[in-house]
């Protein structure tokens, strides 16, 4: 129960058997959360504080399951490495995320399928192309 935490900056939950993210709610102030090595298929509940999200090696596959990230527009740092992304639809949701600066996918599918990824000194979205 986080009910008394409101000053709360850090959460670490990694491995823990996590199915989802919830009960958030409380830690309003919540800086960084870290649910790697978990079971969670989508990202949801997140809290507009959020700064740094820590999510790998869970269940995330497609670009709905990032759709969560949203509710945190201030997100500047993700690790997303080895899930099971694959979807190079990702791409779309991840541009909508004016601050993010550091974003790591490594291990999943969907690098192979993102034209240019990791190319060249500047990493933004803008350049990521999908060869259709």
């Amino acid at each position: 129960n986080l009910d008394n935490q409101k000053e709360l900056k850090c959460l670490y939950l990694q491995q823990n058997l996590l199915s989802a993210i919830k009960n958030l709610e409380p830690v309003i102030q919540l800086h960084t959360l870290n649910v790697s090595n978990n079971y969670i298929t989508k990202i949801e509940n997140l809290v507009p504080s959020m700064h740094t999200l820590q999510i790998s090696k869970n269940r995330l596959k497609s670009s709905d399951a990032l759709d969560g990230l949203l509710g945190a527009p201030n997100i500047s740092v993700i690790d997303l490495s080895h899930n099971s992304l694959e979807d190079p639809c990702i791409v779309d949701v991840l541009e909508k995320l004016p601050e993010l600066s550091v974003l790591n996918l490594m291990g999943n599918p969907v690098i192979k399928k993102i034209k240019n990824y990791r190319k060249g000194p500047d990493c933004s979205f803008i350049q990521f192309e999908i060869p259709g």
